[in-house]
């Protein structure tokens, strides 16, 4: 009987042997999907939209500019209208003209004063509507209307008659005289005048 025990012992000790010597496989690894691969569209760049070309001549363009000398036929009128409109006042400025087609513009910079009034003066030659503008410009600030012309028909006033257009800043600001035919074409002929 110790030998029937022994040998239930010894086939138990193979048992656990044979047990834990147990060939271990090598791990699964699960093989992932190769990764999804990515085509990008093909790029397709639209055209560029056409940039026009300022035509100076067409209406809302700029106006072509001429020298007051080349305006004498304008000169009679707007003398006569600045004996006026204009007294007390000195010219700021040469007198500045241009060739219009209707919408039209023609843009003078000047330096505004502290303290300072100003009075515009314009004639048409033609042009049946005319209108001045003060503009103030200090970049970068948005370009500022400051005054405009009331009258109606080829003469334009700005600050006529005493009521002259006077800086409010103590300081002086780049501006400009923007002179618009607002209807008809032909030439006209502007100055500035300061008091």
């Amino acid at each position: 009987m110790k030998r029937a025990q022994s040998l239930v012992l010894v086939g138990a000790a193979l048992l656990v042997v044979a047990a834990g010597c147990k060939k271990e496989e090598p791990p699964v690894v699960p093989t992932a999907a190769p990764p999804p691969t990515y085509t990008a569209p093909p790029v397709t760049t639209p055209a560029p939209a056409p940039v026009p070309t300022p035509d100076p001549n067409a209406a809302g363009g700029m106006a072509t500019p001429v020298p007051a000398t080349g305006a004498t036929m304008a000169q009679p009128l707007l003398d006569a209208l600045v004996a006026k409109e204009v007294a007390g006042m000195t010219p700021d400025g040469s007198a500045f003209a241009g060739n219009f087609q209707q919408g039209q513009i023609l843009e003078q910079p000047f330096q505004i004063q502290p303290g300072k009034c100003y009075t515009v003066v314009g004639v048409g030659v033609g042009i049946t509507q005319l209108d001045v503008q003060i503009v103030l410009q200090q970049p970068p600030l948005p370009a500022v209307t400051a005054a405009q012309s009331s009258t109606s028909g080829p003469q334009a006033v700005l600050g006529g008659k005493g009521q002259c257009f006077k800086n409010p800043f103590p300081i002086g600001a780049p501006g400009k005289v923007v002179m618009k035919a607002t209807s008809g074409a032909g030439l006209a002929l502007a100055r500035i005048y300061i008091k």
